[in-house]
């Protein structure tokens, strides 16, 4: 694709730079948590009560790309993910809309809430979106944006108050109802708009309620095998519908252990089972020697995003321990395991200054009692936060006291990412070479202030040589302790390749990091080319992200856990299934039978076909779209998939078999998906497997 001729010719002093792709994607009902006071409507009309309402429910805060699990957000994100590793990360924006929020960016921090312009009527829709002040918000986050995906719903639409100002150069495309198309007016720019409905839902075997998050993804699997398709539907978005008109090749993004062939003879291999009964084997190793640093080992560390729990949750009533404090009381993994599933944690300065709070805390006690761990903590300035910055927001004498005065063991120079259109020349250059600086003005201070922590370099680049000439340089500059950024969701290959011209430049005393990489099918090959560690949080996050993978095993197989949610006054579904005749007693007790009928079976009172039956009971009432109708092939082919995934966890029974501490202490309460104390155990659960199966690949090659 040629990416310049997707730039606007906009003039604009006060934009800094310009993207290709923006999407505006709509809030969903199903969230990550339910809890019972999440915030409402009141909440959202003063600020001074916003604040206050968003602190209790501090514990569920998490970026709104995580806090949506609907069906059409799920969909988006998965196509997102898709053009980003097509395009590079900066490449594509995401939106959403949230009735409550306004238009918010998809790492905006937020907390549940119960607010939804499908349940207002047309003036309150209008009344809301002005205070909201929607339209203007829309008007100016689409300025700069070459090709903009709009997935609303009717009344979100409505919401826009459409027209606003667009430019001829702009192409705009609407995934949207017939009914709602009426809303879509009098703009300059291209416009095309895709009109959905029960035929088409039919057309493509999909629900309606997940259609338009669907075809996206669709498109983006076409983009993806066909990158100059994007230019070709900026140019003409007719285009747009003859790209989805295709069997779909991808259910779910590849997380964790990527599905790769290995040639005979090259290394020990070791099958894994998956899912789909497909193989994952370790990727070949090189034809190089073994790396000089190899006698190093290698050191996974997990990212800190506040991941704790409670640990006197009462699992029979789903009751949390009474007037607890989130932070005093509520424990880490590594509190509850015996030994820690990582070696050493990863703390990003944005993510520390996320929080007035917690930001304070940590400089009144320091790191490691905070997050209340005596091994090895990394600290980096968190570049994914200040990408879009001209420089970074920190100078080199705040970042090295920093470290020093909170007590990291490693601390990291201030690099800027070269991605996406970061990576474009011109640009590219200004950054490595700004990154490079900032690396020798951080060793060189380093040793002149006498600094406990040790220095690691980070470093930027765009292509194998690039990142080969940096690492020499650090080396030169007397660097020991070397990071590479900017590859979290590059193909393995390719990060082989950058690895294999960074080789020649190691030495025996050269540790070697990669930033948010952890794949224990490439773990051979990075450590045979100098890898001494990593970090990633994604063993951790699949356990509430991933729909159908989301427990682990030792075998490698990965189970769907069971979700059986709490019945909630304020969601949608559940007053759609009260208007339809049933009683708040009568979904209560569905949800309490699906509990225990898990319990029964665990304890071997119930068989499989009838534990079943009654989670399916209430299963099925949870296919129900907001809307009240219920398209019957998307309802039949949820509730096949889910029996079949269930039948085959029941059947195997895979938490008895699991000597970890979460599992030896909840028994089945780990498989079932409900709530932040089941979930978030479960990813403790996850991370033991991984870091298992990580410890014995390092003794095998001992």
């Amino acid at each position: 694709m040629n990416e310049s001729s997707l730039k606007t010719s906009s003039t604009s002093t006060d934009l800094k730079y310009k993207n290709h792709v923006l999407v505006i994607t709509s809030c969903t009902g199903e969230k990550r948590f339910k809890p019972t006071n999440q915030l409402t409507l009141e909440d959202f009309k003063d600020s001074a009560r916003l604040q206050s309402r968003f602190n209790e429910l501090a514990e569920f805060a998490c970026p709104a790309s995580q806090m949506y699990t609907g069906l059409q957000h799920l969909r988006v994100i998965e196509g997102v993910e898709l053009l980003r590793q097509s395009f590079g990360s900066e490449a594509v924006d995401l939106i959403i809309l949230s009735a409550g929020y306004g238009l918010i960016p998809e790492n905006q921090i937020i907390v549940p809430y119960e607010v939804t312009f499908n349940t207002m009527k047309g003036h309150e829709v209008d009344e809301w979106a002005k205070f909201l002040e929607v339209h203007q918000a829309f008007e100016k986050t689409i300025v700069g944006y070459n090709l903009v995906f709009l997935l609303l719903g009717e009344n979100y639409l409505r919401s826009l108050s459409l027209p606003v100002t667009t430019k001829p150069e702009q192409t705009l495309i609407f995934l949207a109802s017939k009914t709602s198309k009426s809303y879509i007016r009098n703009l300059t720019a291209k416009t095309f708009v895709v009109t959905l409905s029960n035929a088409e839902a039919k057309h493509y075997r999909y629900g309606l309620v997940g259609l338009k998050g669907f075809l996206f993804k669709q498109f983006a699997e076409s983009v993806s095998t066909n990158t100059e398709l994007l230019q070709k539907v900026y140019e003409k978005p007719e285009i747009f519908t003859e790209s989805v008109e295709r069997v779909p090749t991808q259910l779910e993004l590849p997380l964790g252990l990527p599905e790769v062939k290995v040639k005979d003879n090259q290394i020990k291999k070791k099958k894994v089972e998956d899912n789909s009964q497909e193989e994952n084997e370790f990727l070949p190793i090189p034809d190089l020697p073994p790396a000089p640093n190899i006698h190093l080992g290698m050191q996974y560390f997990i990212p800190d995003w506040d991941d704790r729990v409670d640990p006197g949750y009462n699992f029979l009533n789903d009751v949390n321990t009474p007037s607890r404090n989130l932070y005093e009381n509520d424990v880490y993994a590594h509190e509850i395991f015996q030994f820690s599933n990582y070696d050493g944690i990863l703390v990003s300065k944005v993510v520390v200054e996320n929080s007035r709070n917690k930001k304070s805390k940590i400089n009144e006690i320091g790191i490691h009692k905070f997050i209340r761990f005596q091994g090895s903590v990394m600290g980096d300035c968190g570049a994914f936060g200040y990408f879009k910055e001209e420089v970074p927001p920190y100078s080199t004498e705040e970042i090295l006291d920093y470290y020093e005065n909170l007590g990291f063991n490693y601390g990291v120079s201030i690099d800027h990412l070269i991605v996406g259109l970061f990576a474009e020349p011109g640009v590219r250059e200004k950054r490595y070479s700004l990154t490079i600086k900032n690396a020798e003005d951080f060793i060189q201070k380093h040793r002149s202030g006498e600094y406990k922590f040790t220095p690691i370099g980070a470093v930027q680049g765009w292509n194998p040589e690039s990142y080969a000439e940096a690492v020499k340089a650090y080396i030169g500059m007397g660097y020991e302790y070397i990071a590479i950024g900017g590859l979290a969701r590059t193909p393995s290959q390719q990060i082989i390749e950058i690895l294999k011209e960074i080789h020649p430049h190691l030495t025996s005393k050269i540790r070697l990091h990669l930033f948010g990489v952890a794949r224990i099918s490439a773990t051979p090959v990075f450590r045979h080319l100098g890898v001494t560690s990593f970090d990633s949080a994604s063993p951790l996050r699949r356990a509430w992200l991933d729909p159908k993978a989301n427990y682990y095993t030792m075998t490698g197989r990965k189970y769907a856990a069971i979700r059986i949610p709490f019945v909630d006054k304020h969601s949608i579904r559940i007053k759609h299934l009260l208007e339809s005749g049933f009683t708040r007693d009568e979904l209560v007790l569905l949800e309490q039978n699906a509990i225990q009928s898990i319990r029964e079976f665990d304890k071997g009172n119930l068989s499989i076909d009838e534990t079943l039956e009654i989670l399916l009971a209430y299963d099925e009432l949870l296919e129900l779209p907001r809307n009240g109708k219920v398209e019957p092939k998307a309802k039949e082919r949820r509730q096949k998939l889910h029996t079949e995934m269930y039948r085959e966890l029941l059947q195997d029974q895979p938490w008895k078999q699991c000597d970890c501490k979460i599992c030896q202490t909840i028994g089945v309460e780990a498989i079932i998906f409900r709530g932040n104390d089941r979930n978030r155990r479960r990813g403790f659960h996850n991370t033991y497997v991984f870091y298992k199966q990580f410890q014995e690949f390092l003794r095998s090659q001992e």
